[in-house]
């Protein structure tokens, strides 16, 4: 239950993040995500679907997320997104580019744990 809250909240919380004033459109559409981890106590991969709108990620499956979240989508496709889930803190860091992407994330707090992710763009 911690592990897939923890990663769940990696991905799922990017819906709430997005500078816009620094974000691309060139982003924009739906992402495939898939999320390992490497060390701690999250045990399996999970796949997300992150949609971009106007340069701004959001989860495509979250609604009504209370996730405190800052950072975002960099005009050069930089991903830096810190997010505070209850108990858990989770640091994603990473690179889009126009197709594909990649990253690493952080877990610390209820639970500790660290992986890797890649995305790739549909369509």
């Amino acid at each position: 239950m911690h592990r897939h809250l923890a990663i769940s909240s990696l991905i799922a919380t990017s819906a709430l993040i997005g500078n816009a004033a620094l974000a691309q459109q060139q982003f924009d559409g739906r992402w495939s995500i898939h999320a390992v981890p490497e060390k701690g106590g999250c045990r399996r991969g999970h796949n997300y679907t992150v949609v971009v709108e106007n340069g701004i990620p959001r989860n495509a499956a979250a609604q009504g997320n209370r996730d405190k979240a800052i950072g975002g989508l960099g005009r050069d496709g930089g991903v830096r997104i810190s997010v505070q889930r209850r108990r858990a803190h989770v640091a994603i860091t990473g690179k889009l580019s126009e197709r594909s992407g990649f990253g690493a994330w952080t877990v610390t707090g209820s639970i500790a744990c660290s992986g890797r992710w890649a995305a790739s763009k549909w369509g």
